[in-house]
């Protein structure tokens, strides 16, 4: 079965290194082949003013979408994803929101800086309760929906990855997970600088054990979901004869030496952007 001819659907999930894979896709094919949706409300919305020929000339749609995106349209479709460490996940989008005092998530006051007990349990960001589990799995809730936190949540994400994922891969191994994806798809070499990195971040290591703790006990699902993706894509990767593995030390050697000119085409863009 030839998957080059598949619509691909790249589920960007917040805060997992989405927005650098999203970069290397954009330089993979012409501007006019790739549907972006920026926010997950918005795709309905999207989708419905997109015509069935236009669909049918794309080759690719990312953006912060859910599974089932497919159901739309008439085409078959492969999704593909990164996820990431749960516990980094969510310190990672608490520092985020804590370093812009405008973001809309920010429950800071003047007297009063929002602790991450209150950012997770006020539910303005319903993802930090097994979010990744949601996306996959197509069913998301309200921080109340004891959806999110059930094994039917999770089945669902697990037969939707077996059934309907091209490759899932994790955000600790971005190198091997990109050079896998460029390899599946035939991309060009997928050289990159990180973005959106969260700046003003703690050692996650010397966080509070009592946080972690509270962290783990509302993703539950999420760590079993990365714990079962991580050791697929290190038996994968065991499997590999000797050339893989040193192509990616190759690969980690060249993108360090061309990581500033990434970071430099990168800023002229948002230049262009805003200006």
């Amino acid at each position: 079965m030839n998957i080059m001819k598949d619509l691909f659907i790249h589920l960007h999930i917040p805060k997992t290194g989405g927005t650098t894979l999203r970069d290397i896709i954009q330089r993979q094919y012409r501007s006019e082949k790739i549907l972006m949706i920026p926010k997950l409300e918005e795709s309905e919305n999207i989708l419905k003013e997109v015509s069935t020929s236009q669909i049918n000339q794309l080759k690719l749609i990312q953006g912060h979408l859910k599974y089932g995106l497919h159901n739309h349209f008439h085409r078959r479709a492969k999704y593909f994803a990164i996820i990431r460490d749960p516990i980094s996940r969510v310190l990672s989008t608490y520092y985020y929101v804590l370093n812009q005092k405008n973001n809309p998530q920010n429950l800071s006051t003047s007297n009063n800086q929002m602790t991450i007990y209150d950012f997770v349990q006020s539910g303005v960001n319903p993802f930090l309760i097994n979010g990744q589990t949601q996306l996959i799995s197509g069913k998301t809730g309200e921080i109340d929906n004891p959806i999110i936190e059930s094994e039917e949540l999770f089945s669902l994400a697990k037969e939707n990855i077996e059934n309907d994922f091209l490759f899932l891969g994790i955000t600790e191994m971005f190198d091997e997970t990109i050079l896998i994806l460029k390899n599946m798809l035939g991309w060009h070499m997928p050289y990159y600088s990180i973005a959106n990195r969260t700046k003003k971040k703690p050692n996650y290591d010397a966080v509070n054990p009592t946080i972690i703790s509270f962290i783990k006990e509302h993703n539950q699902l999420d760590i079993k979901l990365y714990n079962i993706t991580k050791t697929s894509l290190l038996n994968r990767i065991a499997e590999e004869n000797d050339i893989f593995q040193n192509r990616i030390n190759k690969f980690k050697k060249i993108n360090r030496l061309l990581n500033p000119l990434f970071s430099y085409s990168r800023a002229i863009r948002l230049i262009r952007k805003y200006f």
